[in-house]
């Protein structure tokens, strides 16, 4: 592994640029496995409540999701990737709709992770990402560490929402 850059360096928002995301995790199970139905039958409610949140541009979805699980191959490698207007809005999104309760349950679901399983870039506003090139800068990720071409949440400016959050909502 080349010197690993360090992770405090931050990637301020440029302007006329969206946040753009890819994150996997490993289910413990099959999808259609009981042991998976509390996070397969909330997918639509939380993805809806993705699309109309503050700030949400895009997700993949349908076809082009069906084509991204083909590149990944294995039916227990989740992901989402999505875009959105700025940092502040997804973690809007992460950490004060319900979607911190399944974050906060994904120990149920996921095996933990042994390598970054996040990585987010900076995209001109208007550009949809692509999501062989949201592997690539996940593997850029683990490799090389943080930089502009994909970052983490500890790479961005001033406290996050999950270090000071109180119990998730209803």
């Amino acid at each position: 592994m080349p010197d690993a850059k360090p992770a405090h360096l931050t990637f301020p928002q440029p302007d006329r640029h969206h946040l753009a995301q890819l994150n996997f995790a490993t289910a413990i199970a099959d999808l259609d496995d009981p042991a998976m139905a509390g996070f397969v039958d909330a997918l639509a409610v939380v993805n809806g409540i993705a699309e109309r949140s503050q700030g949400f541009v895009w997700r993949i979805k349908d076809s082009q999701e069906a084509a991204a699980q083909a590149i990944v191959g294995d039916r227990r490698e989740t992901f989402t990737m999505s875009l959105w207007e700025s940092a502040a809005d997804l973690e809007f999104f992460a950490w004060n709709t319900v979607h911190r309760r399944f974050m906060k349950d994904r120990h149920s679901w996921f095996r933990p992770p042994s390598a970054p399983f996040l990585v987010m870039w900076w995209l001109p506003a208007g550009t949809i990402p692509a999501f062989t090139d949201a592997l690539a800068r996940l593997a850029r990720l683990r490799e090389e560490g943080p930089s502009e071409a994909g970052f983490g949440w500890d790479n961005l400016d001033g406290p996050r929402a999950w270090q000071t959050a109180g119990p998730p909502p209803l």
